[in-house]
């Protein structure tokens, strides 16, 4: 078995929470000492009254809305989130801003070079190698992702090729033209790239793709596996974001997602109280706090993606702690008639047992005092009038099944329902949008 650091992977559990337990502790004084934010958040708390671990949960959580608010102090534009001088600043990023403004992120060198070598934890965990001619099907922009994708790729030798500025029938020739043979992408590009090859008359498997990395959103088993057998390639899932880096990445086991300890110290938390960690085998709210990045400093960020904990038993060797599933963001989560409803678990339905849906979106509306959820799909063009019936009165069933809920299904024209490059946005909660018709 092949590590890419073999001491921190393989330390005892004893050994590795004390290491974190040391770098929080180091982590909380230089934060509170250059951190603005962190200089009034954490007043009344000194590092000398963080005795054992679980002191940890007596300090408050930091939230994406206050590392807005003090972004807006001088300097510009990082204001009280800085904890280096603004001069040492090398990079800039930021979030995407699809729930507000978005947050700045500062990144030093030794800070950015943190982030890559925890990349490449993650990389080199789903088999990515110096043979490999890695394909990133993404312009990149200011956003992090795939920044640290290159870089990371870069520092374990692989030869990286951007594919911006093309569109996905040009990024389908670019591959065959240079023979790349991985690739990074969201799970649903990664789909689309496929239907597209398929389009141009190509199979999707004599594109030479040995091994892929997916991003950006939950990634069902029925997905990950679906990419398996339409690449005919290893495909691996990791979790990661703007404000803390890739956390945690899949091995060649592919039995959960390993936490990159101790780069970081994850709590997983129960979603009601956020006051205990979950045992294995539960979903909780993960809290994180990067042990190693000055620049921009958080401790105990609640990042509100939900996940079920895990062992730290894995038959790779590694001995770090495990998630078992990344279900989803905590607002994703939704009750509808008083049942609780996560959007993944129709995707799992659809990818693991409808493959002749090519393309789907989830609807919730009120109608009157009811809600209602309406599966819009796209079936493959080779089914006749009969097996669409039939799909239809198939998916109905099995949703009610999975789901509890009734849902409509409603079938729409090949191309009707939109395509993404990047995060997906297939769940649709109308029920609070007004109509001022």
């Amino acid at each position: 078995m092949e590590y890419w650091n073999p001491y921190t992977e393989t330390l005892p559990r004893e050994k590795l929470e004390n290491i974190e337990f040391s770098y929080f502790k180091n982590m909380f004084s230089y934060a509170k000492t250059h951190s603005a934010l962190y200089r009034d958040k954490l007043k009344g708390i000194e590092a000398d009254d963080i005795r054992t671990v679980h002191d940890i949960s007596k300090i408050p959580f930091t939230y994406k809305e206050e590392l807005r608010a003090y972004q807006e102090i001088e300097p510009h534009p990082y204001g009280g989130l800085l904890g280096v001088d603004i001069k040492d600043v090398t990079t800039f990023r930021q979030t995407s801003g699809t729930t507000g403004k978005p947050v700045y992120v500062p990144e030093s060198y030794e800070s950015w070079q943190w982030r890559i070598e925890s990349w490449c934890h993650i990389l080199y965990m789903a088999g990515f190698r110096p043979r490999h001619r890695v394909f990133l099907p993404f312009g990149y922009n200011v956003y992090v992702a795939f920044w640290e994708a290159h870089y990371a790729s870069e520092k374990v030798g692989c030869e990286v090729i951007p594919g911006g500025a093309l569109d996905t029938k040009g990024r389908v020739n670019k591959i065959i033209e240079i023979r790349a043979n991985a690739m990074m992408n969201t799970p649903t590009y990664g789909l689309h790239i496929a239907e597209e090859a398929m389009n141009m008359g190509i199979d999707p498997k004599s594109l030479g793709i040995e091994r892929m990395l997916c991003a950006g959103e939950p990634m069902p088993e029925a997905t990950r596996r679906k990419l398996e057998d339409l690449y005919g390639c290893e495909t691996y899932d990791h979790i990661g974001g703007t404000e803390v880096c890739g956390w945690a990445g899949m091995c060649k086991v592919k039995k959960g997602l390993h936490i990159i300890e101790p780069f970081f110290l994850v709590e997983i938390l129960d979603r009601e109280t956020l006051t205990k960690e979950v045992g294995e085998g539960e979903q909780g709210v993960v809290v994180i706090t990067p042990l190693g990045r000055r620049s921009f400093p958080f401790i105990r960020f609640n990042t509100n993606d939900v996940v079920v904990k895990g062992h730290s038993n894995c038959s790779c060797g590694r001995t770090s702690k495990m998630i078992m599933e990344v279900v989803g963001r905590a607002d994703d989560l939704r009750k509808i008639r008083g049942v609780l409803f996560s959007p993944k678990t129709i995707e799992q339905l659809i990818r693991e047992e409808f493959t002749d849906i090519v393309e789907y979106e989830i609807v919730v509306e009120r109608k009157g005092i009811m809600d209602e959820i309406t599966l819009r799909i796209e079936a493959t063009p080779k089914l006749g009038k009969d097996d669409v019936e039939n799909l239809t009165k198939r998916l109905k069933e099995r949703a009610k099944v999975k789901t509890n809920l009734t849902c409509k299904v409603k079938v729409e024209p090949q191309g009707a329902l939109p395509r993404y490059d990047l995060k997906a946005k297939r769940f649709k909660d109308m029920r609070e949008v007004k109509n001022d018709g």
